[in-house]
């Protein structure tokens, strides 16, 4: 082998070996990357919502709408007077909590009519509404659903004035357009209120 192959044959190993160690620094990094990803998924990952939601905000007394497959809504009150909802999904280590998000409640609990709904996100919209046995509660075609507060425990209701209130909202998977929310006697169908979403 004269001089000139022996030059090639080791820029060829150098450029091998340069190519290994290449290979190498990626292949750490990557799982350095995925160590410090798998820690942190685990670290802010729950074994139940609940516990997502206390992680986030720990003085809440929670209200459960739904836990189907990997999504669940609850609805929160947040010291005494402060009606809130949040989300929470299943990931791949657990229950991870969304944003949180409330306002005000009525401190006197007046809520004969639709007044003072809010929103959470782009696609849920809820209140609070007093007896609403009669009551029937619509945007557009599709009916509010309803949650009775007096499911909580009896001192829960009493501390916080619950007694006779009900949630309502309406959950729709794309955005909230405008519309009408009616507020209708169920046993007359007479519309008692309407408001402009």
């Amino acid at each position: 082998m004269d001089f000139h192959g022996k030059i090639s044959k080791r820029g060829v190993q150098m450029k091998q070996g340069s190519f290994k160690k290449a290979v190498n620094a990626f292949t750490v990094i990557a799982i350095f990357i995925t160590v410090i990803w798998i820690i942190s998924g685990k670290s802010n990952s729950y074994s139940k919502p609940q516990e997502a939601i206390f992680a986030v905000e720990n003085d809440l007394v929670l209200i459960p709408a739904y836990k189907i497959n990997r999504n669940a809504l609850f609805f929160f009150i947040k010291d005494k007077n402060n009606l809130g909802a949040t989300y929470v999904r299943k990931g791949l280590f657990g229950w991870k909590a969304e944003f949180l998000s409330w306002s005000p409640m009525d401190y006197e609990r007046n809520y004969e009519n639709l007044n003072g709904y809010q929103g959470h996100g782009e696609n849920l919209i809820f209140g609070l509404i007093k007896d609403s046995d009669d009551l029937l509660i619509q945007l557009g075609d599709k009916s509010a659903k309803i949650l009775n507060l007096e499911m909580l425990p009896t001192e829960v209701v009493e501390e916080y004035q619950l007694a006779g209130l009900y949630i309502w909202y309406f959950e729709i998977d794309t955005a909230l357009e405008e519309g009408k929310i009616r507020l209708i006697n169920n046993t007359t169908e007479e519309v008692i209120e309407e408001i402009d979403l």
